[in-house]
């Protein structure tokens, strides 16, 4: 299922910098962002964008409406916007089994943990992997996933 919506701290609504091709380049898809930093390093390497109105809700609202609490999987890969999913709703509450973030700087190998994982951490998870892009976190009560 896909809900149209950015997910954000704040119910509302915001831009969304969809990265596009300019000649010579292709793809680009995967690189937009709500954040106008990682937009400013797409532009200086040469993508082109157009600016878009979305509605941003929580996360919390998103699961609510779609999700059990213990759900198997929750994979947050936002370029630039890593914090606030996870801040937007109550990961101890919904505890899904595994939580996946991206976890470099966009097209870069440097790390961008550091200003979200304590409250992945606080919620009752544990670092499981690193996959050179990505920190896989199971919870820590013994979540047979943890090891897998």
């Amino acid at each position: 299922m896909t809900v149209p919506v950015a997910i954000g701290e704040r119910a509302g609504t915001e831009t969304f910098f969809r990265v596009v091709p300019v000649p010579g380049k292709v793809g680009g898809g995967g690189l937009s962002t709500l954040d106008r930093d990682v937009l400013d390093m797409h532009v200086a390497a040469g993508w082109g964008f157009e600016e878009l109105r979305v509605e941003t809700v929580r996360l919390e609202t998103v699961l609510h409406e779609h999700a059990e609490p213990g759900f198997d999987l929750l994979k947050v890969d936002v370029e630039g916007s890593e914090r606030e999913v996870p801040a937007s709703a109550d990961l101890g509450t919904w505890r899904p089994r595994v939580i996946v973030v991206e976890a470099t700087v966009p097209l870069t190998s440097r790390p961008s943990h550091r200003e979200w994982e304590p409250g992945v951490l606080a919620a009752g998870y544990e670092l499981a992997l690193f996959d050179g892009l990505n920190r896989f976190y199971a919870h820590a009560d013994g979540n047979e996933a943890r090891p897998r």
